[in-house]
């Protein structure tokens, strides 16, 4: 079987290739220096009264040959040789002794790649020899991890590249034929055997269409186990070029149009209202979007149906023509979304209204023909204008080499997302309350929070699948961004297990109970049982558990009951009448539920 192909973190993989190209160079000199001071030697030798054997100008090239091959008879007697003699046969074996190796490398380099692949710890493994698998394995090695390819995602191709110590898999290969090749891939690499003393494998899957990515995510959210992420690589691209360009998305009165309203126009809209969300939960204004071109009128409505975060963040303003653009205001940037290369080339080329539609850049985001960009500008090597700088060609690998994700990963998976979202909704319910911001540690922005509350994010949504179990409930798409309200018996019943699974929490980062909070001496005075709680320190528990929807309507996923006969248990008391528990949140219906409070 073929061995993967080995990509060494950038910077480090120059030196070695720097270290190996000297290695080989030296090697080469050595060959030359030690037959020409063979040739030299017994150009010399042959002249001496001790030497018997030919004296041609070609014995002294054969002689200079055996030298390589420990067989030059003229030397194999010793005695007084000329130096540059004594030198070359010594250096020549060296030689011959290089050359032996290189072919005995060459001739079993599958297995020498095998044998350390196998053996490796703590790199990425990239599954698949597409486009995206292309794009990711780049930005992972630039980013410093040492990658393994592999173009199958079967036991024996995984097991191949590493899977026992890997830390990261993304499977990527393509989907034309069979849409979820890269699932299998993830389920096969699930069950490969893992060196028990190593961290939890990171394991993502490409799903190249974004409602069964969804779907996908749906099942995955609804299952106690994490670790798993399903993703699209327009998706990822969209939100790393949002966050590339952040600081417009944070200003003040900011203002995008956006050409192509296709999967990654749609991303772009929704990753831009998450970063805008901030601003609004600090009272700031919306974000205007312009969504520009034919169709424009339905993907607005299509977006604030689906996303709450539009809704909430964004001004969507449709308009059919470039030359219409400016009728909201002058956009600060406009994004050519198009997800053919052609279209968004020939817009972003040819039209002019849309050149001089905003103030700023004219940013083209190409997939495929990422290659052109390099094409425009006055630098050497370029033969394209780019509208006096105003273009500014963007391209899937260099946005995710400067992502934020921790660890070997090129994207945030679903959970940080969430956790994001789940500390938004506490700030926007402090905001409703009158608490002003930055007037607690907690009332910042994700950006600006301490490790501390981030992992308490974090912890919150990765229980969000125990509490639906417990619940009776599991999660499916949305089809809108409404989002219904958890009946108040099964909140109360829930909020006893959130506050046990946030004691424990607090307890093994070395919390303890103090009667007043201290964040350096690690105190808490909620760190006591539910019954000496008192009800205000219950409602963040219950909080907690009314966010659950909210959080998940922000990722486009709804809370579903299983059936009409789901039971809930209320701390050990079965909560009367299940049925009507649920058909109670079936009918309440559309409602907003109340967010959580951090600590």
């Amino acid at each position: 079987m073929a061995a993967p192909e080995l990509m060494a973190p950038r910077g480090g993989s120059r030196r070695l290739r720097v270290r190996r190209s000297w290695v080989r160079a030296s090697f080469v000199v050595l060959f030359g220096v030690a037959f020409g001071l063979g040739l030299w030697g017994f150009w010399i030798y042959r002249t001496s009264p001790d030497f018997a054997w030919g004296t041609t100008a070609w014995d002294v090239v054969y002689y200079s040959v055996q030298l390589f091959v420990l067989g030059a008879e003229a030397t194999n007697e010793g005695g007084d040789l000329p130096w540059q003699l004594q030198t070359a046969r010594f250096l020549a074996p060296v030689a011959t002794g290089y050359a032996v190796f290189e072919a005995v490398r060459s001739l079993f380099a599958d297995q020498f790649v095998l044998m350390r692949t196998r053996r490796m710890r703590g790199h990425a493994i990239v599954v698949g020899r597409t486009p995206a698998a292309g794009v990711i394995a780049e930005a992972l090695a630039a980013r410093g991890a040492l990658v393994a390819r592999t173009a199958a995602g079967d036991a024996e191709s995984l097991r191949n590249a590493g899977m026992s110590g890997a830390a990261v898999l993304y499977a990527c290969e393509g989907e034309d034929d069979e849409p979820g090749v890269n699932v299998l891939t993830v389920a096969v690499a699930n069950r490969a055997d893992r060196d028990p003393d190593l961290p939890g494998l990171r394991l993502n899957a490409h799903v190249s269409d974004p409602e069964l990515a969804l779907a996908l995510q749906a099942r995955h959210l609804s299952h106690p186990q994490p670790g798993v992420d399903f993703f699209t690589l327009g998706e990822l691209v969209a939100r790393s070029l949002a966050r590339r360009d952040h600081v417009l998305a944070r200003g003040a009165a900011p203002h995008v149009a956006v050409v192509g309203h296709g999967t990654f126009g749609r991303a772009l809209v929704v990753a831009f209202a998450r970063l805008r969300s901030v601003e609004i939960a600090s009272g700031g204004e919306p974000l205007t979007v312009t969504l520009v071109g034919p169709g424009a009128q339905e993907a607005a409505r299509a977006l604030r149906a689906r996303w709450p975060a539009v809704r909430a963040a964004c001004r969507l303003v449709p308009v059919e023509t470039f030359a219409d653009v400016r009728a909201p205001g002058a956009p600060q940037r406009v994004y050519v979304c198009h997800d053919d290369d052609g279209d968004a080339l020939r817009n972003a080329l040819r039209d002019s209204d849309l050149w001089r539609a905003g103030e700023g850049a004219v940013v083209l985001r190409l997939n495929r023909l990422a290659g052109l960009g390099g094409l425009f500008g006055t630098h050497d090597g370029a033969i394209l204008d780019d509208l006096g700088g105003r273009l500014d060609v963007v391209e899937p690998g260099t946005l995710l080499r400067k992502a934020t994700a921790p660890g070997a990963l090129v994207h945030d998976d679903v959970y940080d997302l969430m956790a994001v979202s789940a500390h938004l909704t506490y700030l926007r319910n402090q905001r409703a309350r009158g608490v002003a911001w930055q007037s607690t540690p907690a009332m910042v922005s994700w950006a600006d929070l301490s490790e501390d509350l981030r992992a308490a994010n974090r912890a919150q949504v990765r229980a969000i699948p125990d509490r639906l179990r417990q619940m009776g409930c599991t999660v499916a798409p949305a089809s809108d961004a409404e989002h219904g309200r958890i009946p108040e018996p099964v909140v109360d019943a829930r909020a006893v297990d959130e506050h046990e699974r946030w004691m424990a929490d607090k307890l093994a980062a070395g919390w303890t109970y103090g009667p007043e909070r201290d964040d350096v001496r690690r105190l808490h005075p909620d760190l006591r049982p539910w019954d000496d709680l008192s009800e205000p320190d219950r409602e963040k528990d219950r909080a907690a558990i009314r966010a659950i929807p909210v959080i998940l309507a922000d990722f486009g996923l709804h809370v579903v009951p299983l059936d009409d006969d789901a039971g809930f248990e209320a701390a050990d008391v079965a909560v009367p009448d299940p049925r009507g528990v649920v058909r109670g949140w079936r009918m309440f219906g559309r409602g907003r539920a109340e967010q959580p409070s951090e600590g």
